[in-house]
């Protein structure tokens, strides 16, 4: 078995379960998701398909989201940090 190997930083995106369920699929909880959402995980492959990272990003960032990237260039999706929940 190949050794395991860490991409470089910038090519992963992670998006935040609060996100995901906030703005890209709607929440389960609350019965059918809205007609805004439709689509919206397919959104997201054919803008990483057709123009890569930026185009994801700028679809995101339409959506209310926020693009973040870490310390070690990680990428992670989340809610603007006053539509967070806590807890």
């Amino acid at each position: 078995m190949p050794p395991k190997t860490r991409k470089p930083p910038g090519q992963n995106i992670k998006i935040t379960q609060e996100a995901w369920y906030a703005e890209v699929v709607g929440d389960p909880d609350k019965g059918p998701k809205p007609r805004e959402f439709w689509g919206r995980d397919a959104d997201i492959l054919t803008a990483l398909e057709t123009g890569g990272h930026d185009a994801v990003r700028a679809l995101i960032e339409s959506w209310g989201l926020v693009w973040k990237v870490g310390p070690r260039g990680g990428i992670t999706v989340d809610l603007p940090d006053d539509r967070k929940t806590s807890g």
